[in-house]
């Protein structure tokens, strides 16, 4: 568990529900072990299933499910996304397995302050390690998406040159069900069957990533949907499509 109280990270302007919190924790081979699957993920996973079925909560499933509709879309930018999705299902970027305790940890945390599927929200996490510390900047509101703050940012760049390694820079992408067009999920018309949950990070995801890897050397990018995740490399980066 994150038992340690972070240190809160002011921001100028935030956003509702707007949370920065800086966790500084003993590393240990437990965070990076798959997460068990305990009565809340479970409980979870039972309102997933609920919904979209056994097939259907599988991250290829849900992939294919994301590219054929991004494929579909009118709007022309929208189009697009599909190059990434299409990228992860051919495996040429990416690597899919169960959510770690970590993952599932962060993920929780936003989870008990607006829960998941009634209230779909994104959180961001910059994960740092060395001197057998871990360094975690999690960021997260009352929002789906977020911003990336440079009061959080300039601790991670100043925390890399004093010999941390940016393992990764994590964040979730929710269920989202029940759309409507103009709702707090961004919905179009064109958008209003897409469920979320797959693990292809967007353009502007990698976009960020590859702005990222250059300002402080970022080594990879992980997304979670809290049953499974997908780590990217620094070298996937090249791989999958950014805005022009």
């Amino acid at each position: 568990m994150l038992d340690t109280p972070p240190e809160l990270i002011a921001v100028e302007e935030p956003k509702p529900g707007e949370l920065n919190e800086f966790f500084d924790l003993p590393d240990a081979p437990a965070w990076w072990a798959p997460a068990p699957m305990d009565a809340e993920r479970e409980q979870y996973r039972a309102a997933l299933v609920t919904r979209i079925g056994e097939q259907g909560v599988r991250q290829r499933a849900l992939l294919q499910r994301q590219h054929d509709l991004q494929l579909t879309m009118a709007d022309k930018r929208r189009h697009r996304e599909s190059e990434n999705t299409g990228r992860v299902l051919d495996g040429s970027a990416g690597q899919e397995g169960p959510a770690s305790c970590l993952e599932w940890r962060l993920f929780q945390r936003q989870a008990h302050r607006y829960p998941m599927l009634a209230h779909p929200t994104e959180f961001g996490a910059y994960i740092l390690r060395g001197h057998g510390r871990l360094r975690v900047y999690l960021s997260g509101s009352d929002s789906v998406g977020g911003k990336l703050r440079h009061e959080v940012r300039d601790r991670v760049v100043a925390d890399v040159a004093n010999g941390f390694e940016p393992v990764a820079h994590l964040h979730n992408h929710p269920f989202m069900f029940d759309r409507v067009p103009g709702d707090r999920m961004y919905t179009t018309e064109d958008s209003v069957n897409e469920i979320g949950g797959a693990l292809a990070p967007s353009l502007t995801d990698v976009q960020a990533y590859r702005g990222m890897r250059e300002h402080f050397g970022l080594k990879g990018a992980w997304l979670t949907n809290g049953l499974d995740s997908i780590h990217y490399t620094a070298e996937d980066f090249d791989r999958l499509s950014a805005w022009d």
